[in-house]
């Protein structure tokens, strides 16, 4: 088993994945903690379990379960996050704070995508989002929410945005 090559395929996750990130996120240090890891070389995968927590910058990870796959040039593939909820949380440029939890959350790197799934919600500057699924691009920000099952429907809570001129 090696320790280096799970440092350096999560600073390659963490450096690639723009998730919104505070442009300095990706300059920031990652801090790990699980109760185990296995690390399966063969098949491009760490497997993080029990407890886990990452963080870089203002990006905060929290799962029951952390599966990370690589390709064989350690370049991020996929990222699985699994727990009751799975959560994660960082603030835009803008300093807007983002959440997400879902029962499931990927990121596909390939598609810039992030999907929460089941038990889904995501909020952003106040907005909510609830559905069995939401999908987020995170290179242009569209989001899709919905589900296949017709007894299912996607909640919203949109803040009223606050006018920029200032009239005295």
């Amino acid at each position: 088993m090696t320790t280096v090559k799970p440092t350096l395929l999560l600073l390659a996750l963490l450096t690639s994945a723009p998730l919104w990130a505070l442009d300095a996120d990706r300059e920031q240090p990652i801090a790990v903690e699980a109760d185990s890891l296995e690390v399966r070389e063969q098949e491009n995968i760490s497997i993080y379990q029990g407890n886990v927590r990452l963080k870089q910058g203002s990006l905060e990870i929290s799962s029951d379960r952390l599966v990370i796959h690589f390709n064989d040039n350690n370049d991020l593939v996929l990222m699985e996050m699994t727990g009751n909820p799975a959560r994660l949380r960082q603030l835009d440029n803008e300093q807007q704070e983002m959440r997400g939890q879902a029962k499931q959350i990927n990121y596909l790197e390939s598609e810039s995508l992030l999907e929460l799934i089941d038990e889904a919600r995501f909020t952003h500057a106040g907005d909510i989002i609830e559905s069995t699924l939401i999908r987020i691009n995170t290179e242009d920000n569209n989001i899709q929410a919905g589900s296949s099952d017709a007894d299912e429907r996607v909640k919203m809570l949109i803040q009223p945005r606050q006018n920029s001129t200032n009239t005295e």
